[in-house]
């Protein structure tokens, strides 16, 4: 799932934050609901601040093109 924080002109591929779900559930399999509402809080937070380098600590987050970067999926 790619977020969307602009039209396709104003963000480069470079920008682009992509979330993969899988990952998520994989990375929060022992939290509580509320852990992980906090969490995905905080990661909608740093989107939306286009904050790219705290959002590449994250491993359901990607920062780029995951097609060509082969790191990603």
């Amino acid at each position: 799932m790619q977020v969307d924080l602009g039209s396709p002109t104003e963000t480069s591929a470079r920008e682009r934050i992509w979330f993969f779900p899988h990952k998520f559930w994989q990375a929060t399999k022992g939290m509580t609901q509320d852990e992980k509402t906090r969490l995905m809080s905080e990661v909608e937070q740093q989107a939306e601040a286009r904050n790219f380098e705290a959002l590449r600590k994250y491993p359901f987050v990607f920062v780029g093109d995951p097609y060509r970067d082969n790191n990603a999926a």
